[in-house]
């Protein structure tokens, strides 16, 4: 059997955590406590007028990594609400009055890279960024500059997290279970069906204890929490949710 482990909202939560944004960490919280009736998408398309909770969760994830209004204004998706460019910018500035302390890393990371060429991330990974010609002449890429240290970060986050289920694993003696695959915020594990069960509560334990293990090893205080989403099947095709 196949079991998929994905890191529910890992670049939301990453940025959260560089950001410190008080509104984004509440909202967090509220969706992890009870999803049912708290849902950051549903909310934002509802505030910012889009067409739907799928679209609005794309904006965000835009918008994370500074995605333009012009670019908003000419996707098909967007259209439907608005082709304007200054009413795209409009829902860009409402974004960031609501989440105004990713706003200010932004802003932050911009006049870093720009000042010094490079951004270290909280563990110790560099991003070194430098100009790029256009027809503008040598400009610095926003996108590149908010987008490297987050998905940095992220990427960091799964390894540390795939490091702790092998040492588990082993210490379980679940080694008919083998990790074949990691793709972004996905965790792949091949198992024998007897040990479906041993496997996800195994890593539904490890994503309780990621954020003190982050802490310890790259003395930070990790406040985010980390929440997994496990499905399983036969095969990629076949996956369903898996409930403990």
């Amino acid at each position: 059997m196949l079991i998929n482990i994905d890191v529910k909202s890992l670049e939301w939560c990453t940025y959260l955590f560089l950001s410190q944004d008080k509104v984004g960490i509440d909202e967090w919280h509220a969706v992890l406590q009870d999803p049912t009736k708290n849902d950051i998408h549903k909310d934002n398309q509802v505030k910012f007028n889009l067409p739907s909770r799928l679209i609005a969760k794309i904006f965000l994830f835009r918008w994370i990594y500074r995605g333009t209004a012009y670019a908003y204004s000419k996707d098909p998706d967007f259209t439907d609400v608005s082709s304007s460019i200054d009413y795209r910018q409009s829902v860009i500035d409402s974004y960031y009055t609501k989440y105004n302390g990713i706003y200010r890393t932004h802003k932050l990371f911009i006049e870093q890279a720009i000042r010094e060429g490079f951004i270290i991330s909280p563990f110790g990974r560099v991003h070194e960024f430098k100009p790029k010609q256009t027809y503008k002449g040598l400009v610095y890429n926003e996108s590149d500059i908010t987008n490297h240290p987050n998905q940095g970060l992220g990427a960091d986050v799964v390894a540390m997290i795939r490091v702790m289920a092998k040492h588990k694993m082993d210490q379980a003696k679940l080694s008919n279970s083998k990790l074949i695959s990691t793709v972004h915020d996905s965790i792949i594990v091949d198992s024998p069906e007897v040990d479906v069960e041993p496997v996800a509560r195994l890593f539904s334990k490890i994503f309780r204890d990621v954020p003190k293990v982050l802490s310890q090893h790259f003395y930070v205080d990790w406040n985010i929490p980390i929440k997994e989403e496990i499905k399983v099947g036969h095969n990629l095709l076949e996956l369903k949710e898996y409930i403990l």
